[in-house]
């Protein structure tokens, strides 16, 4: 027997050459429709073209104050977590691009199990379709690292954004990376409206080393040099993230370093805070270092923000999503040496 073929992976073109040239009840912006229990005539129209409508299985929904993770299992047997949050002006969808993670940040749960492989085009649509109707921005902040599985991503975004699908807007998506040199001189080249958010969380190749053990390769001036060449060809701003971590990329060096790097350029820098990881050792910074290190950034003319991320009661703040299983156990993870002190 065929596998059928996943149906939210379709282009609007592949789903034309499926139609073909006779009336069809089926539109291609049907097939997105958010509903668990799709219609009948689509259920039977797709049935008849051998095409599967729904490829993640929706294992468990956790709601907190302003979130919902969801768990969506994979048809290898495992699970990835997604995020719907709730702002003032609409809905959120934070999504995953990978199995796991590569790249092993020391602070955060995605990747301490490695990387199993990436996601398919059609499973990253589909977690923004069973998110609902209300969402009105996506952030590839989940699971996985976007630029590393650099066309599922791509392709998911432009299937999104078809004016005769979804008709997403590009502007409300944004790609969340620890900046891989080669992938952002690509997305450079690309036709896209999209906003860029660079993890970049040290000022010293020697700091984000330990911090991100699966960018070692990745040289720290070329990762800023190549998103600030992003925003610049799109006329955009790129947006760095700056984890504060109590001894270990807070002192005023840092500051002065980071200062360097983006003042005067198409840049922000939103601060943050570390949200707790089982079995990973890290603190918070104290209210009045956090506020010293923002003064330090802004009298310099850099644009600066402290950022709080929304679900952290519920587990589903930056950096706390986990691959599991079908049972929703957390897949095998490694254990994170203890970081040493910044310079």
């Amino acid at each position: 027997m065929v596998e059928a073929t996943p149906a939210l992976g379709l282009t609007a073109s592949e789903f034309a050459e499926i139609v073909g040239t006779e009336p069809s009840p089926v539109a291609y912006r049907d097939i997105f429709t958010c509903h668990e229990d799709l219609p009948r005539e689509l259920r039977r129209w797709a049935e008849e073209r051998n095409l599967r409508l729904r490829s993640l299985g929706r294992i468990k929904s956790e709601r907190g104050k302003r979130s919902q993770k969801v768990l969506f299992g994979l048809a290898d047997g495992y699970a990835v977590e997604s995020v719907l949050i709730r702002r003032h002006d609409g809905f959120t969808a934070c999504i995953s691009s990978q199995v796991g993670c590569a790249f092993s940040c020391r602070f955060c749960a995605s990747g301490q199990a490695g990387l199993k492989r990436n996601l398919d085009r059609h499973e990253i649509v589909e977690q923004v379709v069973r998110l609902g109707p209300k969402v009105n921005r996506i952030v590839f902040m989940g699971i996985g690292e976007p630029l590393n599985n650099y066309e599922n991503v791509l392709a998911a975004i432009r299937i999104l954004r078809d004016r005769d699908g979804m008709g997403f807007p590009t502007t409300g998506i944004t790609i969340s990376t620890i900046g891989i040199p080669k992938a952002l001189a690509r997305l450079s080249e690309e036709h896209l409206g999209v906003n860029l958010t660079v993890s970049l969380h040290a000022t010293t190749q020697e700091v984000r080393d330990r911090l991100i053990p699966g960018s070692r390769k990745h040289d720290l001036r070329e990762v800023v040099v190549r998103a600030i060449s992003w925003a610049e060809r799109h006329n955009r701003i790129v947006t760095f993230v700056y984890l504060l971590l109590p001894g270990v990329n807070d002192g005023r060096g840092d500051a002065e370093r980071l200062v360097r790097m983006v003042a005067g350029k198409p840049a922000r820098v939103n601060l943050m805070r570390w949200n707790p990881v089982e079995s990973i050792d890290l603190g918070r910074p104290a209210d009045h270092r956090l506020h010293q290190f923002r003064q330090w950034l802004d009298r310099a003319g850099v644009p600066v923000v402290v950022r709080d991320t929304q679900g952290a009661d519920i587990d589903a703040a930056c950096g706390q999503l986990w691959l599991r299983d079908l049972r929703g156990l957390k897949a095998e993870h490694r254990g994170a040496p203890r970081l040493g002190a910044a310079a």
